[in-house]
């Protein structure tokens, strides 16, 4: 069965989301969430307040919870889809990291790299899906390379897949704040690993 195009409405209401979703994203790159009104939200996506409430009934926490998600699932389909196209361990691992980057390193995806405490509750319950996505990739690549005796002596999986990730959480951080030093991050995460990971035969 083929799915129906979606009617002129429906293309209309998802754009609207998508555009209040960005002004969202946009305002908490430039400045803290307990500042940000509706009314602004509303101003930078052009749209009447009315039409935030609209579309998002709990006002600014569920626009930055769902702005969160938004920027979460792109990070996430991102990185397992450059992912796939490396075999070597250290690019795989590499690419996780050049996704989260570049899209932290975007004016839209610039709050995702520095979610701040006043961040915590509204966003209680939707973070860690891209952080735990890595993780399991992570660990599938590194137990790879272990099996394969190419992880260096005296270093366990999982504690490598914990200091990994914390690698690329402080590397998604650096990238919202200095995006110019992405390519210089991706170059010493890609040292790092090869450092500790033997090359396959």
């Amino acid at each position: 069965m083929t799915k129906q195009a979606l009617g002129l409405r429906e293309r209309n209401r998802i754009r609207t989301r998508e555009e209040i979703l960005t002004a969202m994203s946009l305002l908490l790159g430039d400045q803290p969430f307990e500042s940000i009104t509706v009314d602004e939200v509303a101003q930078q996506a052009g749209v009447s307040r009315g039409t935030i409430y609209t579309y998002f009934p709990d006002g600014r926490d569920q626009l930055v919870r769902d702005a969160y998600q938004r920027i979460a699932e792109q990070v996430t389909a991102e990185g397992a889809e450059r992912r796939t196209t490396h075999q070597d361990t250290t690019e795989r691992i590499v690419a996780l990291a050049s996704a989260l980057a570049e899209i932290s390193a975007t004016p839209e995806g610039r709050f995702y790299g520095l979610i701040g405490s006043a961040l915590f509750g509204p966003l209680g319950g939707v973070t860690g899906a891209a952080s735990g996505s890595f993780r399991n990739h992570l660990s599938e690549d590194l137990a790879a390379a272990d099996a394969e005796g190419r992880l260096a002596p005296g270093l366990a999986v999982d504690e490598t897949v914990v200091l990994f990730s914390g690698a690329l959480r402080e590397l998604g951080q650096t990238a919202a704040r200095e995006p110019d030093r992405v390519p210089a991050l991706l170059d010493g995460l890609r040292a790092l690993c090869r450092a500790i990971l033997a090359p396959a035969d």
